[in-house]
């Protein structure tokens, strides 16, 4: 049963954007930008990778769907 891409939720709230957690994880994920591909990227669009709606959720299978490397690599352990 095929489902339907999740894309990520952006929201631009300024006042969770504001406070002193979400400023340190914005400035650790941008810190990992060694090429500077997210240097045009606002902040909600880089925390919106990490957002998941009840919509999204439900949009994902139960089971998931495992990476076959992943697996490889737990048999192999």
């Amino acid at each position: 049963m095929p489902h339907e891409p999740v894309g990520p939720a952006v929201n631009n709230d300024d006042e969770a954007l504001a406070s002193p957690f979400v400023k340190c994880l914005l400035r650790l994920i941008r810190t990992q930008d060694s090429f500077g591909l997210w240097e045009g990227h606002s902040d909600a669009e880089l925390l919106a990778e990490f957002i998941v709606t009840k919509q999204q959720q439900r949009a994902v299978p139960f089971g998931g769907d495992p990476d076959p490397d992943a697996l490889w690599r737990l048999d192999m352990f």
